[in-house]
């Protein structure tokens, strides 16, 4: 047995474990879920920011006054940054907060996701990521109304950018412009500080079992295992047998996912062929660079393709799926394939949306070099995904529909 196949045997043997704990978790109810039952797991706005905004308000239903976020400032504010006052009796909480319309340069107006605030306007701004992406300036603007509009200083302002592993935000949302801004995650920032909170509601027991059930909601979306498995699976990768063969493993990730990505691909073709659908796909979908495409056509109707594909894969763009006819363009033939709020126009006549979840509104699987996604790809979720598409085309002959409405 290879040094990789005993690293991948005992690593096997955890995960066997961690599943046989979420078989029995299931048998308990641990895994009833009521954020996930009712679809919002991953609304940012009318689950994640409105969550957090409840438990920060000293004046909410949860009864604890400023407990919470006094907690919140510990364990969030003031780790690893500078020392921040804040008067937690007179704080105001705000939620998707108005600074009015976007201007056409993108540099003033949006709504800030959470935002706190005290009597000596002591502020918390912040932009909360779960899966969707930058908007262009988007960063940039909340600095320049906390600045301008606001007049706040350095010691008046914190400007967070939380997202589920405390990623950068994009050079697009920053603008270019240098300004100070703290990353946080949920992974490591907000979890510990909802497990304080936890414990701090032993004797509400509506509010625990709430928070409770928000912190097994985020658990699932960051696919966090059971501590002590875990840490098992830790100690596997980090012990000194293993390490020099872990880290030649992570040297040669570019190509595991490229790998992933070109067996999935394969397997759209195997669809395509089973629908008779003609399919062609550009080498730079392997790799996900930027502006590649798989074709997708009707034998009997070669000038409109459905495609699946990305024009800029970024931290706010990526993958997405689409119509386009190859010679004609009509942006006002009055159909869209999906009912959703983004204009059709002469490039997309039938509309376009990114690739999202299983539900086709929330997830990442825009990303193609995110975890989760290249799980999906090898799991079924995402061709199961693709496979609904290509039946609902052949099933309302979406092809011949597009022709005759171009004319």
């Amino acid at each position: 047995m290879t040094q990789v196949e005993s690293i991948i045997k005992q690593l096997q043997q955890v995960l066997f474990v961690e599943r046989i704990c979420q078989e029995e978790k299931w048998k308990r109810g641990d895994c009833f879920n009521i954020f996930q039952i009712l679809g919002v797991a991953t609304s940012e706005v009318r689950l994640h920011s409105a969550f957090l905004a409840e438990l920060l308000n000293p004046c909410a239903s949860h009864g604890m006054t400023a407990k919470y976020l006094s907690s919140f400032l510990d364990y969030v504010i003031r780790r690893e940054s500078d020392p921040f006052e804040f008067d937690v009796d007179s704080a105001k909480v705000y939620v998707e907060y108005n600074i009015g319309n976007i201007s056409a340069d993108y540099t003033t107006g949006g709504r800030i996701d959470l935002m706190v605030q005290d009597k000596n306007k002591q502020t918390i701004v912040i932009e909360n990521k779960i899966y969707a992406g930058d908007q262009f300036c988007q960063m940039f603007r909340y600095n320049q109304f906390a600045r301008n509009d606001l007049q706040l200083s350095d010691n008046q302002l914190r400007l967070l950018y939380l997202t589920l592993n405390g990623d950068e935000p994009s050079k697009e949302s920053l603008n270019g412009v240098e300004f100070k801004y703290y990353r946080k995650s949920y992974r490591e920032d907000i979890l510990p500080w909802l497990e304080c909170c936890l414990s701090m509601s032993a004797l509400k027991p509506m509010v625990r079992e709430t928070i409770f059930q928000y912190i097994n909601n985020l658990k699932n979306i960051l696919s966090i295992m059971e501590t002590f498995n875990n840490n098992k699976f830790l100690d596997i990768l980090t012990s000194e047998d293993n390490v020099e063969t872990v880290l030649a493993i992570f040297a040669s990730a570019g190509e595991i996912q490229n790998r992933i990505r070109g067996n999935f691909i394969n397997k759209i073709k195997i669809l395509c062929d089973s629908y008779g659908y003609t399919f062609k796909c550009d080498e730079g979908v392997r790799t996900a660079s930027d502006n590649n495409w798989i074709h997708i056509s009707s034998p009997e109707v070669k000038d409109i393709e459905f495609r699946i594909g990305v024009k800029n894969h970024t931290n706010n763009d990526g993958f997405r799926i689409c119509f386009v006819s190859l010679t004609r363009h009509n942006s006002n033939c009055g159909y869209k394939f999906w009912q959703n709020d983004i204009p059709t126009d002469d490039e997309f006549p039938f509309g376009w949306t990114y690739l999202w979840g299983e539900d086709g509104q929330n997830g990442r699987w825009w990303r193609w070099d995110d975890i989760d996604t290249l799980k999906d790809m090898t799991n079924g979720k995402m061709l199961d995904f693709i496979d609904n598409q290509l039946r609902r085309i052949k099933k309302e002959n979406v092809f011949e529909k597009m022709n005759d409405l171009l004319g």
